[in-house]
């Protein structure tokens, strides 16, 4: 059994890309959003979301979707310790995605049992724009880290997407 954790700004997708994964077997932590001058939507979580995918031959994956807002950081660092690769939500045509997304990645490779982390982007973007993200995560970091597209809505998209992590958890 795997365990890979989805994380991101609040609206980013999170619970939505497992809900698209796993459909009605989703476990949310869904509350009427009451911080709407940070995000317009209804709903937001305040827990962790959980799925799972069978993967076929009695294998499954579990999901689980960290909060986006800053003060769940307690949960995004208990999830960061139990994962073993992490997907980082991101939206790379918001002015401020990388200084956004460099700590969460700092974090995650901070931790001791280095989780095998990818970065999703999860909003339409050009390839253009993807390259010069990536370009820019990898001279932040020092180090490059996989960059890769796709729509959350999309089961067949996000397949793939858990087809490459369970690939560079296996390397």
């Amino acid at each position: 059994m795997h365990r890979i954790g989805i994380f991101g700004p609040m609206g980013i997708g999170k619970t939505t890309a497992i809900r698209t994964l796993c459909g009605e077997v989703t476990i949310d932590c869904d509350v009427p959003n009451l911080d709407r001058h940070a995000s317009a939507k209804a709903t937001t979580t305040v827990g962790v979301d959980f799925g799972e995918v069978d993967l076929g031959d009695g294998e499954l994956l579990q999901i689980y979707g960290s909060p986006g807002q800053d003060r769940f950081d307690f949960l995004r660092d208990w999830l960061i310790s139990v994962i073993a690769g992490a997907i980082v939500m991101v939206d790379v045509n918001a002015p401020d995605a990388g200084e956004r997304c460099i700590p969460l990645l700092r974090r995650i490779a901070s931790d001791p049992t280095l989780p095998s982390t990818l970065v999703l982007v999860a909003r339409p973007a050009t390839p253009a724009q993807v390259d010069a993200f990536s370009a820019q995560l990898s001279h932040m970091l020092g180090r490059a880290i996989p960059v890769v597209m796709a729509d959350v809505r999309e089961r067949a998209q996000m397949l793939d997407i858990v087809e490459i992590m369970l690939y560079t958890l296996q390397t």
